[in-house]
């Protein structure tokens, strides 16, 4: 079996530019990572070339488990949508 398989928070990516994943993300703010900047820091997600567009899915991750102590099951509904061709 792959290891992903078993964890797949391990392999969806959140932060693409810097490659940085669901699981890495979740350690640092359940360690005490308590505002953007501090996930910034500690992931380098947030961070990349792109000027950050993972951070409102940074920022739904981060302030979840803040209100309730859980991630989200899926803090980027939008990467789950099909794209649709016109």
């Amino acid at each position: 079996m792959n290891p992903a398989d078993k964890n797949p928070k391990r392999t969806r990516f959140i932060c693409l530019c810097n490659s940085v994943p669901q699981d890495v993300i979740e350690a640092a703010i359940a360690r005490g990572c308590n505002t953007l900047s501090k996930v910034f820091d500690a992931t380098t997600a947030g961070v990349g070339p792109c000027g950050g567009s993972c951070q409102p899915v940074l920022r739904r991750m981060l302030d979840s488990y803040l209100a309730n102590g859980e991630f989200p099951e899926n803090p980027n509904p939008q990467s789950s949508r099909k794209s649709r061709r016109r």
